[in-house]
């Protein structure tokens, strides 16, 4: 494992100007180092990359022939809007006519409308244009179609739907009223009104008496808060062989030189070994990417565009792990984003249980004077932890342990 070090407060962090980010990219293409750039001047791999990416693009299109013109994508945006102009005048001008003449628009004609073709730019009208200029929702134009296309002779006859009530919806409301004016109880639902009617020979459904009581306004009061669906996934976030899913998270000490002190992680879910720990003042997004760098070099032996091809990160939804930073940085490494479950907590929990760790054994039974002190505390542990720490779920061995019998039993496999 590398050694840890933390990211102090630079003076050039901030807006980069042209010049800078040129100075930048010739620097990049001299052939330095791309994250001891990226360490220095404050910004991301992914940021380097692009503006490099954009260099390059420039001086290309600076080399062409032909000029760019700025005329063109206005003049293609201009004949796009009179093509839709264009396609819309036809359809008013018979919704005009409709209404001129006091006749309704059926559904009929819609349908007719949207088969044919634009007679300025061959282009059929569709449904949606018609049923837009016309007023008529789409959904109504496709059950009305469904309606007509069935015989007169064939269509049921209207009326109420389903078997026949205890009583018209009038006459069951009087009873529903009379429930809570009855009950020594207050605050009782549908349920309760339901079943004390049925005692009284007023048999309905508890359906019908809910939608009663929700179009009179007699439903019980209740608490708002959101509503919780079915889980979101089974439960098992373990995966198949290491390196291929880690979990990141962040957490916060307090040093006694330096205050606040942000702690981020980084877990592999199938052996539960801790691949990098970062410690920092600042616990912005530049500093979140800490323990995945260290990881990435520690494990796939070095830093570049698509090292890491094939792994997926776990993160929960904060505002650090859903920048455009830590988007694009994984992204240029060759690593996916899986973000956690909304309303999920438990599919980060590899590196939410992993964080109990160090705070048991080492954050909340030392203190810590300098951040760099803590740091070469937190390399310690992540040594010590790697190599001893007994993991039930692997049988009480070490994760070092795992890893290692997991990478001698490929060949045999193979």
């Amino acid at each position: 494992m590398t050694k840890r070090s933390t990211q102090t407060d630079s003076q050039d962090r901030g807006r980069f100007s042209a010049r800078r980010k040129a100075e930048a990219v010739v620097r990049l293409l001299r052939g330095e180092d791309l994250d001891s750039l990226s360490r220095e001047l404050g910004v991301t791999a992914a940021t380097l990359s692009s503006w490099r990416d954009g260099f390059l693009d420039g001086g290309t299109a600076a080399l062409e022939g032909r000029p760019a013109d700025g005329r063109d994508e206005l003049v293609a945006r201009l004949q796009a809007e009179v093509g839709q102009l264009t396609m819309d005048r036809q359809p008013l001008g018979m919704r005009c006519r409709h209404l001129e003449g006091g006749r309704p628009f059926a559904s009929g004609e819609a349908e007719h409308l949207s088969r044919s073709a634009s007679p300025s730019t061959g282009k059929r009208y569709g449904m949606q244009r018609a049923c837009r200029i016309f007023g008529l929702a789409r959904a109504t134009a496709d059950d009305l179609k469904a309606r007509e296309a069935v015989p007169p002779e064939q269509r049921p006859a209207p009326g109420k739907r389903g078997p026949a009530g205890a009583a018209t919806d009038e006459g069951l409301v009087v009873h529903i009223r009379r429930v809570p004016a009855e009950s020594p109880f207050t605050g009782e639902g549908y349920r309760k009104a339901w079943a004390r009617l049925r005692p009284q020979g007023i048999r309905a459904a508890s359906g019908r008496v809910r939608r009663l009581m929700r179009g009179h306004h007699l439903r019980a009061p209740r608490r708002g808060g959101h509503a919780r669906g079915p889980k979101a996934h089974d439960g098992t976030i373990t995966a198949e062989e290491p390196d291929a899913l880690w979990g990141t998270d962040r957490t916060t000490t307090v040093t006694t030189g330096e205050g606040a002190v942000h702690v981020f992680v980084a877990v592999d879910h199938r052996t539960c070994e801790c691949v990098g720990q970062h410690a920092a003042k600042r616990g912005d997004r530049l500093e979140a990417l800490g323990p995945l760098r260290q990881g990435v070099r520690g494990h796939f032996g070095g830093f570049g565009a698509g090292v890491a091809r094939g792994l997926a990160t776990r993160h929960d939804h904060g505002s650090n792990y859903l920048g455009d930073d830590l988007r694009r940085e994984p992204a240029l490494l060759g690593m996916a984003s899986a973000p956690g479950f909304v309303r999920e907590p438990g599919g980060d929990g590899r590196a939410e249980r992993f964080i109990r760790t160090p705070k048991g054994q080492l954050l909340w039974v030392r203190t810590f004077a300098p951040v760099a002190e803590l740091v070469e505390a937190l390399g310690e542990f992540e040594r010590t932890y790697d190599e001893r720490w007994q993991i039930g779920r692997h049988g009480h061995r070490p994760p070092s342990q795992v890893r290692r019998e997991f990478s001698g039993s490929v060949p045999a496999a193979a």
